[in-house]
């Protein structure tokens, strides 16, 4: 027995379009041809009556005449490309505008095709059937976008979670090597030892601190509290959290401030940017470089600089630096990694106050960072 003719159904086959024309004859005509091509159709004789039946009729494809009385074809477009998710409705202009600029005026308000009237019926079929295929295409790149923006957040949001919870066995640990290091009953190895496992500890947590502040200034940014603060009197307490390390690798820290310099900033995060800053130059230096931190005034605010004495940073690095989990890898002895994340946090935290970060050359040898700050 012979098999019958298979009939596949178009994608579009039932699509539902709405038709927008003054003009009587116009809406019947175009109505008669669409619905020989298995489409659903809808007619309005104006603008506004087409605005109205978007909602209800929720058309697939809008056949939009230009010359129309009170509310034009261009008008029609312009709001409905407004309207939430309108950017994605295919809108063909069907026109008998003779005018020479109307094509491009057309494609101004973000029509998507143009035909002029009379149009034909093969041919204004083969344009619907195009322009909702490459809308289809279109709304499911977008909808694979947003689902894959959904996972990375979910991803990020899973990672500051187990982050998050990193914090409180660590602060333990930090504690109890507190404890151990104030007791008098150990030899100098051990008391060795234990400053240098507090040290690394306190690496771990501003490392864990600066990825939880980079992932929350991503989503709301960096909450500021600012206030006033004398350099030349908090600019030693800050080297003094350095002092241990520094000494162990037998490095020296020097600073210089003029008396009166006054900045006006967030203290807690100035103090992590400028101890990130610090930690990397011991950590590029060799043994017996010396780091030097300067404060000097400046027209609009403050300048302060962290001048080290390690392999520098090649010139094609020095903005990437900045950036999110970029780490300078030369392959010589005695350079360690890093996380890739502690000049990130220093860049949001310049960027939170108005201010700007960069890295220089410091002849004849080392990095030069430079944080400008305005005043208040």
């Amino acid at each position: 027995m012979e098999a019958g003719p298979i009939f596949i159904r178009r994608a579009d086959h039932g699509a539902r379009i709405l038709v927008v024309d003054d003009d009587a004859l116009t809406r019947r005509s175009l109505r008669a041809m669409l619905e020989r091509a298995y489409y659903q159709v809808e007619t309005a004789e104006g603008g506004a009556e087409a605005l109205a039946l978007l909602s209800p009729f929720r058309p697939d494809l809008v056949l939009l005449d230009i010359q129309m009385p009170d509310m034009d074809g261009l008008e029609v477009c312009r709001r409905i490309r407004e309207l939430p998710n309108g950017d994605l409705l295919p809108i063909i202009f069907l026109t008998g505008d003779e005018r020479p600029d109307i094509h491009s005026l057309a494609f101004q308000v973000k029509g998507d095709d143009f035909l002029r009237k009379p149009v034909l019926s093969a041919e204004l079929v083969v344009r619907i059937r195009s322009l909702m295929r490459l809308k289809r295409l279109q709304a499911e790149v977008q909808a694979e976008r947003d689902n894959l923006l959904d996972l990375q957040k979910q991803r990020e949001q899973l990672f500051e979670f187990i982050v998050h919870d990193l914090k409180n066995p660590l602060s333990a640990i930090q504690a109890g090597l507190q404890l151990l290091d104030e007791r008098e009953d150990g030899d100098a190895t051990s008391r060795s030892q234990l400053r240098r496992l507090r040290d690394t500890s306190q690496y771990m947590g501003r490392m864990i601190q600066n990825i939880l502040d980079i992932g929350r200034a991503e989503q709301v940014g960096l909450e500021l509290r600012k206030t006033r603060i004398l350099l030349r009197q908090w600019i030693p307490c800050l080297l003094k959290e350095m002092e241990p390390l520094a000494q162990s690798r037998g490095h020296e820290l020097v600073w210089e401030c003029p008396p009166d310099l006054e900045i006006e900033a967030d203290q807690e995060f100035l103090r992590r940017l400028l101890l990130n800053l610090l930690d990397n130059a011991l950590k590029y230096s060799t043994r017996g470089s010396c780091t030097r931190l300067e404060a000097q005034r400046t027209e609009g605010g403050i300048r302060l600089e962290v001048r080290d004495q390690g392999r520098g940073i090649p010139e094609h690095m020095r903005e990437q630096i900045f950036q999110k989990f970029v780490r300078l890898e030369d392959g010589q002895p005695g350079t360690r990694s890093s996380s890739g994340l502690g000049l990130a946090f220093c860049q949001l935290v310049a960027e939170a106050h108005q201010g700007r970060i960069w890295a220089e050359e410091n002849p004849p040898q080392g990095s030069l960072f430079v944080l400008e700050l305005p005043a208040s």
